[in-house]
C-alpha cells in the first residue's frame, strides 16, 4: 500500500478569478484547484491510500480566515456542486454513498502548512506535513499557468535537501489558467545542452540572465520588459 499526499498550492486571495481558478468552471468542465482534487482522490487505485492532503498558506486574509482556512471552507460550502462537472459524475456514482461519505471526511480533516514565502517555501512545509504522515508519493496539484514553475521549484527544493527523499513529487496541472492567460502563455528556459546548438556554449546563458528576474522591484521589471519588448520590435521590423 501506497501513501498518497496531495498539495494544493496556495492561492493568494486577491487573485482575479479566485473562485474559477479554486473550484473550476463546471459549464465547460474545466477541473479547478478543487475539482482537481476530488478526481485525484476519487481515482486512487486500491493499491494507494490517502494519507493527508494539505493547502499552501500564503500571506493573504479575508473574513478573518488566512488562505488555507478561507479555501478550505470554499471547498466544504462547495462539494455538493462537484457533481456539476461532466468529468467528475462517474467516479462519484462508483465511489458511492460510502466512498463519497470518505471523500467528505478527508476534505474535513484538510490541514494547511505554517504560512510561508514562495513556492519553495511551501513546498518545504508540505514536505514536512507529509513525513509526519509517512507519505510517499506526493500529487502537488497548481493551475496550468503555474505548474510548470511548481516542478521547476520542487526539483531545486530537491536539490537543496528540502523535500525528503523518501517522498516522489508529481506535479500535476488544473485545466484554469490566470486571468486572460492559457499554457501557452507560460515561457520555460531551460538551460541548452546540445552540441549542436551554438548558443549552448554562450555564457551566460539566457536562463542565468533571466534567473534574477523575480528579485527585481516592480519598478525595474517593468523597465526590463519594456527594454525586451522594444528589442523585439526593432528585430522584426528589420526582418
Amino acid at each position: 500500500m501506497v501513501n498518497v499526499g496531495i498539495l494544493v498550492h496556495c492561492r493568494h486571495l486577491d487573485t482575479e478569478r479566485w473562485e474559477q481558478l479554486v473550484f473550476g468552471e463546471p459549464a465547460s468542465d474545466l477541473l479547478g484547484d478543487h475539482a482537481m482534487l476530488a478526481r485525484v482522490v476519487l481515482g486512487l487505485t486500491p493499491e494507494e491510500r490517502l494519507a493527508c492532503v494539505v493547502f499552501g498558506r500564503g500571506p493573504s486574509w479575508r473574513e478573518g480566515m488566512s488562505e488555507d482556512a478561507y479555501a478550505k471552507k470554499f471547498l466544504l460550502d462547495n462539494l455538493g456542486r462537484l457533481s456539476e462537472f461532466a468529468s467528475l459524475l462517474p467516479l462519484i456514482e462508483r465511489a458511492g454513498p460510502n466512498g463519497w461519505d470518505g471523500f467528505c471526511r478527508a476534505m474535513q480533516a484538510v490541514v494547511g502548512t505554517r504560512e510561508v514565502r514562495n513556492t519553495v517555501d511551501e513546498i518545504h512545509a508540505a514536505s514536512t506535513v507529509f513525513s509526519d504522515h509517512a507519505v510517499e508519493k506526493v500529487i502537488h496539484i497548481a493551475s496550468a499557468s503555474h505548474a510548470p514553475r511548481c516542478a521547476k521549484e520542487a526539483a531545486f527544493a530537491r536539490s537543496n535537501g528540502r523535500i525528503d527523499r523518501r517522498q516522489m513529487w508529481l506535479t500535476l496541472a488544473t485545466d484554469v489558467s490566470y486571468q486572460n492567460t492559457t499554457p501557452a502563455d507560460v515561457c520555460v528556459i531551460e538551460p541548452l545542452h546540445r552540441r549542436d546548438q551554438p548558443v549552448t556554449f554562450v555564457r551566460p546563458g539566457l536562463s542565468e540572465v533571466i534567473a534574477p528576474y523575480f528579485a527585481l522591484s516592480d519598478h525595474d521589471k517593468v523597465a526590463f520588459i519594456r527594454h525586451v519588448e522594444a528589442f523585439m520590435q526593432h528585430i522584426a521590423s528589420a526582418l
